[in-house]
């Protein structure tokens, strides 16, 4: 390392400290408040923190600040509950700087498939403060029947006995939630809800094979991750000759199979308003990955090999990324134009889930390269949920306070309330005006930890640093 390297870490070490260092009591005032809850806002609001918890939120021209508080004006500022990711891989993995959410205003995230282990590790390294990082929340290894999807990260459930052993394993681990992939049967899926409900543990994931998405919220699914749901929940299988549906059926490609399936979808059909309907009615939540969906059905991999984001990971990460393993997500020429009506359509089926109150969650399937990258991509995802119909409020509160709901946490995270973690973006523009202004961050707070735009840059300029030298 040269001396100019090293005065650069030595000056952005002391940045961070500064930033990040503990406040007591602090006040801000002036900036127009968010309240996701009610969608409506404070111009002249207060907000009083004391060491990690809010203490008291009201009108700045009658609210009573300690004399011996810290005050930072934010006149002319926005402030937003911190923003949650809820479906994100990796979080426990080495050359995956989580740091990287907490510098893009992501103060929380659901780590959808890894190892317990791993994950309840790394939540006590960012707990302890060893770790800079957000709120991790995760399934851990994910629960699939044989043979198993992704077998690195996944439990197999063959049997409900099995099934109540892997659940009551994971809980025992911390597991918030519990994840469901592709080969669950009925009676193990039963067994799976039965045995989290005692813990007041959330039931979902993947729509499994077997069986369709109504059947799957009345055996229990609390959340449904990706807006491409099963086929026989969208259109009847007898629109297909019996070529077509053994053409789709034998594909291994699921972007391929997406392709044909939404190209026959009515979205005016009353199947589709069905389904929508029955999950308004359960209050289940969709988590409808927009960025990854994009992503693979288009094949972005190549076109996002060069982007700016990735100046924060490991060439080792990038190379993994534009590997072989995502050949399987390739487009023939033929199919392309029908990729594109595929993508179409999905964004205009979660506004329309949306419009019929069905609770929308915000999750990236990250992270990845490009606008795929660590903290980024949420607020990418935030912008496909206003083009796919959301409102900028509805897009906030699908990674605010829905989020909180979903993970039965409203009571700590989700939103500016008195009592809550002190977690939230001071923005430079009115993010109600326009989403993307969720990326002008002035500052972050983590748990009553300031990080201002002068110590976030420091952040990012290190973890650029570390990403060049490989150092993960």
């Amino acid at each position: 390392m040269n001396q100019i390297t090293l005065l650069v870490l030595c000056v952005i070490s002391i940045f961070t400290r500064q930033g990040s260092a503990d406040i007591t009591l602090l006040a801000i005032k002036g900036a127009t408040l968010v309240d996701v809850r009610t969608k409506r806002q404070i111009e002249n609001s207060a907000i009083l923190i004391e060491k990690d918890r809010i203490k008291g939120v009201g009108d700045a021209s009658n609210f009573q600040i300690p004399t011996d508080a810290r005050v930072l004006d934010a006149r002319g500022k926005w402030v937003i509950p911190g923003l949650f990711d809820m479906h994100v891989h990796g979080s426990s993995r080495k050359d995956v700087p989580i740091g990287l959410y907490v510098a893009n205003g992501i103060t929380g995230i659901r780590d959808m498939g890894g190892n317990i282990t791993s994950l309840r590790m790394t939540r006590q390294k960012i707990e302890s403060g060893e770790t800079l990082g957000p709120h991790l929340f995760y399934t851990g290894n994910m629960l699939d029947g044989s043979p198993p999807v992704v077998p690195s990260v996944s439990f197999i459930v063959d049997s409900p006995q099995e099934a109540k052993d892997a659940v009551e394993f994971l809980i025992s681990q911390g597991a918030d939630s519990i994840k469901i992939y592709n080969n669950i049967t009925e009676p193990v899926l039963d067994a799976i809800v039965k045995a989290a409900k005692p813990a007041g543990k959330p039931v979902g994931g993947h729509v499994p094979k077997a069986m369709s998405l109504r059947r799957s919220i009345e055996l229990g699914f609390n959340f449904v991750e990706h807006a491409a749901i099963r086929s026989r929940d969208l259109l009847e299988w007898n629109s297909f000759t019996q070529a077509e549906a053994n053409e789709i059926t034998s594909l291994r490609s699921v972007t391929q199979r997406e392709a044909l399936v939404w190209q026959r979808v009515d979205l005016d059909s009353a199947k589709i308003k069905a389904v929508i309907s029955f999950m308004a009615e359960k209050n289940v939540f969709l988590d409808p990955t927009l960025s990854i969906d994009e992503f693979d059905s288009l094949f972005l991999y190549e076109k996002e090999a060069k982007h700016p984001n990735n100046r924060y990971l490991t060439r080792a990460f990038v190379d993994e990324a534009l590997g072989p393993d995502h050949d399987i997500f390739r487009m023939p020429a033929e199919l392309k134009p029908l990729a594109v009506t595929g993508i179409e359509k999905r964004r205009k089926f979660v506004g329309m889930c949306n419009r019929a109150r069905v609770k929308i969650l915000a999750g990236t399937d990250g992270p990845g390269i490009g606008r795929l990258t660590i903290g980024f991509g949420l607020h990418h995802e935030l912008a496909l949920l206003v083009e796919a119909g959301l409102k900028p409020i509805e897009a906030l509160q699908a990674a605010t306070i829905n989020a909180a709901r979903a993970l039965r946490k409203e009571s700590e995270i989700g939103s500016l309330e008195p009592g809550k973690f002190a977690d939230m973006v001071i923005l430079n523009s009115d993010p109600l005006s326009d989403i993307h202004n969720t990326t002008k961050i002035d500052a972050v707070l983590l748990r009553g930890r300031m990080f201002d735009r002068t110590a976030l840059d420091a952040m990012l300029a290190e973890m650029e640093v570390e990403a060049k030298n490989d150092v993960h």
